[in-house]
């Protein structure tokens, strides 16, 4: 079977990620009780996350023209993510995340962005090659909005699918995604685009109730320890309940989700068989260390299911 051929628009960082028993008080000091270096950034990651699935992936993005920058195209080659269109920003440090990993395996995320910020509208035009030769563009918010509007723009206009993460946590004009497009926030992000705090599933279905309101895409809510509530065709609702394994660190689950997602919706998945995929491969990626270190292959989202089956589901509606 040909892969599909995914197209991913975003960040590129270095994950500099400490395990701590807590986070220090003002004036404080503590040590930490572990530290690693590895390969990050949302679109970094969801690119590589949607290759170890199977997927043909190509990546636009911004580095800058120094050590990490050149680690990290290193470890796209690596990954068989292809690279063309990721360039070296002068003057500018790659992107840098700070990651400390609590005792539950939580993470608590400081960005320096650096070169990701430089990406801008020509960057896409310079890569149009790239956006009519794939079947799906998956883009998050960790480069400027002018970019992924530009990115979402040019998908419409080729009648190309588009997976929005809206990550971090932001407000975004959502209304001109359209019924053909799916958007993926976690819980964090569901609260700040709906205005709704979420603290139950309750919860969730309003705030997604009040985001169908804003657009028409297929939406997926991840809930972290409380599964993920999707959108369904029918009107109603899906809460895809937690799968029960050892969670050792969740840095990783929201970008293996999103290329379920992805992989799903390309290879022609039913929505269902999609959600569960996408399920599943982000409960892999919790019971690993690190971001994408921790991000599964198809064949080991395969045996999980077949092991421990597709996983529990409630309907709500339709």
């Amino acid at each position: 079977m040909q892969k599909p051929k995914m197209l991913v628009v975003g960040s590129l960082n270095i994950d500099m990620v400490l395990n701590i028993d807590r986070m220090p008080e003002v004036g404080e000091n503590l040590f930490a009780r572990n530290f690693t270096m590895f390969p990050g950034g949302k679109g970094n990651n969801q690119a590589i996350a949607c290759s170890r699935l199977g997927g043909q992936v190509s990546v636009i993005g911004k580095i800058g023209d120094d050590d990490f920058g050149a680690r990290l195209l290193m470890n796209l080659e690596q990954e068989n993510v292809q690279y063309d269109f990721v360039t070296k920003q002068p003057l500018a440090h790659t992107g840098l995340a700070f990651i400390f990993v609590d005792q539950k395996g939580e993470p608590r995320l400081l960005v320096a962005p650096g070169a990701n910020m430089y990406l801008t509208p020509d960057d896409l035009e310079n890569a149009s090659q790239l956006f009519h030769a794939c079947e799906m563009v998956l883009i998050q918010l960790e480069v400027p909005h002018n970019v992924v509007t530009q990115a979402i723009e040019k998908a419409h206009e080729i009648g190309v699918h588009i997976i929005l993460n809206p990550a971090p946590a932001q407000i975004f004009p959502l209304e001109f995604l359209t019924q053909n497009d799916t958007i993926t926030p976690n819980l964090y992000e569901a609260e700040v685009l709906a205005h709704t705090k979420i603290q139950s599933i309750k919860d969730a279905i309003r705030a997604m109730n009040i985001l169908e309101q804003r657009c028409v895409a297929r939406k997926v809510i991840t809930l972290g320890e409380m599964g993920a509530l999707a959108t369904l065709p029918s009107g109603g609702m899906v809460h895809l309940k937690p799968r029960d394994v050892e969670v050792r660190d969740t840095t990783a689950a929201g970008d293996a989700f999103n290329a379920g997602i992805a992989y799903g919706l390309t290879t022609g998945m039913e929505w269902m068989e999609t959600l569960h995929l996408a399920n599943n491969a982000a409960a892999l990626a919790c019971t690993r260390v690190g971001a994408q270190s921790a991000l599964p292959y198809l064949r080991d989202v395969i045996r999980y299911s077949q092991r421990q089956g597709k996983g529990e589901t409630q309907i709500f509606g339709g």
